[in-house]
């Protein structure tokens, strides 16, 4: 039952074997499927009757069943018999049996079946790819109609809908609508231009129309239309209509409209003619256009030019007639710009000047067109003649001047230089011709200088004033100052330049002369201040950029006022000169000496290396070298003189301190060189720094305390042998807001530097002679004294006399209870001057005592010649006069001198009854000190009894 099953089933069935895939068994179906017979096929393998085309392929299909699996519906190709291959589709199993491996196969035929497949999905593809070609076709006709501004509408019989494209729709500015009703195919059209498209509408033959179309969002556009009505046997088919935006066009057909009436209005008003001449090889010519400025030049219309070209050669000057004719053949045949200058002449008027321009451009018939211009020169021509005689006359007058005139080409060369300047034996200017200014040996003018001269040049910019240096035919230099303006030709072409020329040599002298005062001293020819800071401050800062140090020695010559004094000025300078001479002999070419004035001179060296130490070491080299140069003996004149400098040194490096700052720091170690003995060096202590900056603080709080009258009197008991109170001493004090009540002796030094003890000693006075007015009003108190302190540069004031004059008469005080107390140093220089105005002043009542006395330079000489009332012994005396034989000694002696002398005597400093009782034993009448009382405002003060 098996057997006939597998005989006569339906599908091929083929058992192969494993082992060696021979085939085994197959059935009827398989031989009617290959082709084979029985007796071709059992026995064999598929490979060896060539079933497989590939033998790599039966492996791959049958490789599943070695794991385990099974083929199923797998469409192999196999060849049959007749070599025809087949498509079957296959399904296997491996099967067991008797203990031998199996390969059950089931084939069916699917040939037709995949040709059928095959075919419906080759119709389909050709069907997409016909789909895809139409949509193609209707997006490019419908990128054609949007590029080109193109679309078209369809009416069909008996339709009422038009069928308009997208490309019409746009146009329209509807929506991509595909119908539109007939009527709206008119609403759109301009009101103005609907009767032109109605009739076009009625005719239909296709004639070219242009109308406005009004879209619906307001915008007015230009249509260009054609209609057309579609006829067969007779019969109308179809109604159309082909649109096109022609807006931008139409816009620029209407703006080139606009130019070309532009252009003829522009060339009708323009001055001179404008024109198309015409010639042709035959000799014939013709005015295709002339502008209506003929009239004014030939006094003809351009009708009667077109008419008559003659007639233009006609007014031309018989003299020149041939010249126009003959250089107008000459452009044709050469075809180059024409270009003339001629006379015209018209009926009852002068001859006039013209000027013809013309390019000449050949025509496809052989003729040449000249299109140009002719312009009434006239008023030029007569410009350049009076140009020419102003020339002349310039050239005359320039022949008279001192400058000099110059002209130069486009290549900045000399073409020209005129002028009495260069006459005689100065420049030679023919040796010039030709070259620049840079290469004619031209000298005094920096390489950056050159440059911005060139490029002025380049710039074509007028320029002033440019200064450089000429060599004269005799070997001399001469400054001179050169000013140019460019030259432009007609067209505006740069053509060269011209100029003037000045000999400044004389301001040039001045101006070193100036700067030579400005910078140096007149007397020594060395760097004065304003050099020196000038040079300082490029020292600091290549001192900054290189990190080097630097030193600054101010040096000042002891004792040069004696010399003045003694041997007069004229020696001074001399030894000013010589001091100069050898301090330039000390130092090196990159150092500076400078004069600050006077006596005073400083020396600036640089690049003394990177190291501090070092570089103070080389100053104090160089200062010693100066010391030892400065202390040798001048010959001025007939004498032999010493001197011998004191020096004060500061070091400098970067910006760590100004200029001024640097000065202030040399100076104030000047300062320390004098107080050492003189003649010695000095470096800069920061002590003296943190003393000088004290010094100003100071200062500036005397000034302010002057303004806000911070200062007060306190007043110290003078009194009699018999303990009574005969006056006081007015005693300056300073209650700081800050500090508290300030000593004299920090202040009063400073004000004695600075000068403000002359305000100071005045506000004394002035509050000494109020407290006299107010005691002077009470019995008890009114004959008192008042001894006030007066400071050597306060009496030696040219006004002090007038001063207490004045004080005294406008205050109402009594000068004979004013006493004023000199100090000894007072009576070292002006000594007669200062019996003066002590004896002005004692002669209406003020008196005078001599304080400190003994500590000084007194000369009893001198003391006997002065107006003096009264001396007082110094508190130095007084404090040791029980313990030191020598201060005992010298109380007497003052007590003494006084008594023969017939001047009073008060002792200052007396703090115990043995110093007054020793005093008195030696005949000391009065006393002051702290035994009788201490300096108390007024206030405190004990005064005797009413």
């Amino acid at each position: 039952m098996f057997r006939t099953i597998f005989d006569h089933s339906p599908e091929a069935i083929a058992l192969t074997r494993v082992r060696d895939g021979v085939l085994v068994e197959v059935n009827t179906e398989w031989l009617h499927l290959t082709g084979y017979t029985r007796a071709e096929a059992l026995g064999r393998t598929a490979i060896e009757i060539g079933h497989w085309l590939d033998p790599e392929e039966r492996q791959r299909v049958f490789a599943p069943l070695y794991d385990g699996g099974r083929v199923v519906d797998a469409d192999v190709t196999l060849v049959m018999k007749d070599r025809n291959p087949r498509v079957v589709r296959m399904n296997a199993a491996l099967v067991q049996e008797q203990g031998e491996a199996y390969i059950l196969l089931y084939l069916r035929d699917v040939t037709a079946e995949r040709l059928a497949h095959e075919a419906l999905r080759a119709g389909e593809q050709a069907l997409e790819q016909a789909n895809d070609k139409l949509n193609r076709q209707v997006k490019l006709y419908e990128l054609t109609e949007s590029l080109a501004k193109v679309g078209h509408w369809v009416a069909y019989p008996g339709i009422p809908d038009l069928q308009i494209s997208r490309g019409a729709a746009h146009i329209a500015g509807m929506d991509a609508q595909v119908l539109l009703k007939r009527g709206e195919l008119i609403e759109g059209v301009h009101i103005d231009d609907r009767p032109l498209v109605d009739q076009a509408l009625q005719r239909m033959d296709g004639e070219v129309i242009e109308y406005r179309w009004q879209r619906p969002d307001g915008q007015l556009i230009w249509v260009r239309a054609r209609f057309y009505r579609q006829w067969k046997d007779g019969v109308s088919q179809a109604e159309m209509g082909v649109i096109q935006e022609v807006t931008d066009e139409h816009q620029v057909r209407q703006n080139l409209e606009n130019q070309l009436a532009f252009i003829r209005k522009i060339t009708s008003r323009a001055p001179g003619l404008v024109y198309e001449y015409q010639m042709w090889p035959d000799g014939r010519y013709a005015f295709p256009f002339v502008s209506a400025g003929i009239q004014q030049i030939y006094g003809l219309t351009p009708e009667q030019a077109y008419a008559d070209p003659a007639a233009v050669f006609q007014r031309i000057h018989p003299e020149d007639t041939r010249l126009v004719i003959k250089s107008t053949w000459t452009a044709m045949n050469a075809m180059e710009p024409w270009r003339c200058e001629f006379r015209v002449g018209t009926a009852g008027g002068a001859d006039r000047w013209m000027l013809g321009h013309s390019l000449p451009e050949l025509q496809s018939d052989g003729s040449v067109l000249f299109c140009g211009s002719i312009t009434d020169i006239t008023a030029q021509k007569e410009a350049l003649a009076r140009l020419q005689a102003s020339e002349e006359r310039f050239r005359s007058l320039s022949a008279l001047s001192s400058d000099w005139y110059w002209e130069q080409d486009a290549e900045f060369r000399f073409v020209r230089i005129d002028g009495n300047g260069l006459s005689g034996a100065k420049l030679a200017s023919d040796a010039a011709i030709g070259k620049t200014r840079w290469d004619s040996g031209a000298q005094g003018v920096s390489p950056a200088q050159w440059e911005q001269h060139k490029a002025q040049l380049l710039a074509h910019e007028t320029f002033h004033d440019f200064e450089m240096q000429r060599i004269l035919k005799d070997g001399t230099y001469m400054w001179a100052s050169i000013s140019g303006t460019p030259i432009f030709n007609a067209e505006g072409e740069f053509c060269g330049y011209r100029g003037t020329g000045r000999d400044v040599s004389a301001r040039k002298l001045a101006e070193a002369e100036i700067e030579r005062l400005a910078f140096f001293d007149s007397l020594t020819g060395l760097p004065n201040r304003r050099m020196l800071i000038d040079r300082l401050e490029h020292a600091l800062a290549a001192s900054a950029r290189h990190g080097q140090h630097g030193a600054l020695l101010f040096i000042d010559l002891d004792n040069f006022k004696i010399l003045n004094d003694t041997l007069g000025h004229h020696m001074g300078d001399l030894l000013l000169k010589q001091v100069a001479s050898r301090l330039q002999a000390c130092v090196r070419d990159v150092d500076t000496v400078a004069r600050l004035g006077g006596d005073e001179f400083v020396v600036m060296l640089e690049e003394l290396g990177a190291v501090a130490t070092e570089a103070a070491g080389q100053a104090e080299i160089v200062s010693k070298k100066i010391l030892q140069a400065l202390n040798q003996q001048y010959a001025l004149g007939s004498h032999q003189l010493h001197s011998s400098p004191s020096i004060g040194v500061t070091l400098f490096h970067q910006h760590s301190q100004t200029v001024d700052e640097l000065l202030k720091r040399a100076d104030l170690a000047m300062y320390q060189a004098k107080a050492a003995g003189r003649n010695t060096l000095r470096f800069f202590d920061p002590d003296m720094q943190a003393a000088a900056s004290a010094r100003a603080a100071m200062e500036a709080d005397l000034r302010q305390g002057l303004l806000r009258n911070e200062f007060m009197l306190y007043y110290q008991r003078v009194v009699d042998d018999q303990g009574h109170t005969t006056g006081v001493e007015a005693l300056l004090r300073w209650n700081h807001p800050g500090r508290g009540l300030v000593p004299p002796g920090e202040f009063i030094p400073v004000a004695e530097q600075t000068g403000l003890i002359l305000p100071l000693g005045q506000w004394v006075l002035e509050a000494a002679c109020a407290q006299l007015v107010a005691w002077s009003a009470r019995p008890h108190t009114q004959k008192l004294t008042m001894a006030v302190n007066v400071s050597a540069r306060q009496f030696k004031h040219p006004d002090f006399s007038n001063h207490i004059l004045s004080l005294l008469r406008l205050s109402g005080a009594n000068p004979y209870r004013l006493k004023l107390e000199l100090t000894e140093s007072l009576l070292l220089s002006d000594f007669d001057e200062v019996i003066v105005k002590m004896s002005e002043l004692r002669s209406i009542g003020v008196g005078f005592s001599l304080d400190d006395f003994g500590t000084g330079y007194s000369s009893l000489a001198y003391l006997k010649r002065l107006p003096l009332d009264q001396l007082k012994i110094d508190q130095s005396f007084v404090r040791d006069v029980l313990t030191d034989p020598n201060d005992a000694a010298i109380a007497r002696t003052i007590l003494n001198l006084a008594r023969s002398l017939d001047l009073g005597v008060v002792a200052e400093g007396v703090e115990t009854a043995g110093q007054r009782d020793f005093l008195l034993r030696n005949g000391c009448k009065a006393f002051q000190g702290y035994f009788f009382g201490r300096p108390v405002p007024v206030e405190q003060l004990e005064l005797p009894a009413p």
